[in-house]
């Protein structure tokens, strides 16, 4: 059994930083690795010893319980590097061509396809580049994909929500290469070994200090004629909204551009927490596109998950419903999001978060 994991990095300007989701993929495919070691010819039994699978991820490294990770950009070297240093890296594979400076996916998922044939288990995270890379990858090669895993039950079992979060169901795929999306959020990282790598996780110095080798693939993917790059406005984040521990997000009931920025902008920089909105905000123009939390944004389990004039639609709730903890500010004492709230506060917006923000 063998796992590739596909990531790509952040990067801005020529600052280039391994994505934090790397942590929680590596910590998802340990489990995949570990009930294959326990029990390789019984899925079933290798879950009876583990009632949460998830939260159970070696702080050392196993023998057999390493993963691949394929990485894709342009001048990767240093960030390559820091992958070779992680905890359960077997080996780097570096896709490295100037072509993929700004990458778009239809312009890898041929060669990708092609790399993948050599794995039992092909994990990516569940964001916007995740989502458009595997079906391109799962149609290339005709099989089927298992999308936004929760849980790993064995290395054929898997657990994931239906029907806009409200359906819990196991999955098994008889798949000989099982090509699976993954809610970071949901898995434990593993913490890296003997560096620094900028994502908020402190390195352990005591730990051994061997890396895995890097290989460097030539890239052979087509260009494809039918799509260009054109332009990208990035937004300085120093937090990443599908990896983050606290999200401050806004509703529409905030009006503007500007009061967002005001006032939910404002407590996500005291709380070093990143920015979510809702729908109906990003769709009037309040809070740009990445942004969104919900079923069709981006799905989100942090640690504290605050909720600012937010009413609570179905479509929202399914993309914070995990949070560990939520707190809910809005005038309406009646509205749904107050069912899903462990601390609520009725009131205006506008008094509080100014007041909140003075505080901290």
């Amino acid at each position: 059994m063998k796992t590739l994991i596909i990531t790509n990095c952040i990067a801005n300007g020529t600052d280039k930083k391994i994505n934090p989701s790397l942590l929680n993929l590596l910590g998802a495919a340990t489990n995949i690795n570990k009930h294959n070691k326990n029990n390789p010819n019984d899925n079933r039994d290798a879950n009876d010893d583990n009632d949460n699978n998830n939260d159970v991820v070696s702080n050392v490294v196993v023998s057999g319980m390493s993963s691949d990770v394929l990485i894709i950009g342009y001048q990767l070297n240093e960030v390559c590097q820091q992958i070779a240093n992680l905890k359960n890296v077997n080996q780097v594979l570096q896709l490295d061509h100037s072509s993929l400076d700004n990458l778009l996916v239809e312009n890898v998922a041929k060669q990708i396809a092609e790399i993948v044939n050599n794995y039992t288990h092909i994990l990516v995270n569940a964001d916007s580049f995740g989502k458009n890379l595997l079906p391109r990858i799962a149609g290339i090669l005709e099989l089927g994909q298992i999308s936004e895993v929760v849980e790993i039950i064995s290395p054929s079992i898997f657990k994931k929500f239906i029907y806009a979060g409200n359906v819990l169901v196991e999955i098994e795929s008889l798949e000989k290469i099982k090509l699976l999306s993954i809610r970071a959020n949901n898995f434990t990282a593993l913490s890296p070994i003997n560096v620094c790598i900028n994502v908020g996780i402190n390195a352990d110095i005591n730990a051994p200090t061997s890396s895995a080798p890097i290989n460097f693939l030539e890239y052979t993917n087509p260009i494809s004629d039918k799509i260009r790059f054109v332009s990208k406005q990035i937004e300085d984040k120093s937090v990443s909204l599908d990896s983050a521990q606290i999200v401050v997000s806004g509703g529409i009931s905030l009006g503007s551009a500007a009061a967002f920025d005001s006032h939910v902008r404002a407590l996500a920089a005291k709380l070093n927490a990143a920015v979510g909105a809702t729908r109906a905000a990003v769709e009037a123009g309040i809070a740009p596109n990445d942004c969104q939390v919900g079923q069709t944004g981006v799905i989100v389990a942090p640690k504290l998950y605050l909720a600012i004039g937010i009413s609570g639609a179905v479509q929202h709730i399914a993309g914070m419903k995990d949070s560990k903890t939520v707190i809910a500010i809005n005038t309406d004492s009646s509205a749904p999001i107050f069912e899903y709230a462990d601390y609520g506060m009725v009131g205006d917006l506008f008094e509080i978060i100014p007041q909140l923000v003075n505080k901290l």
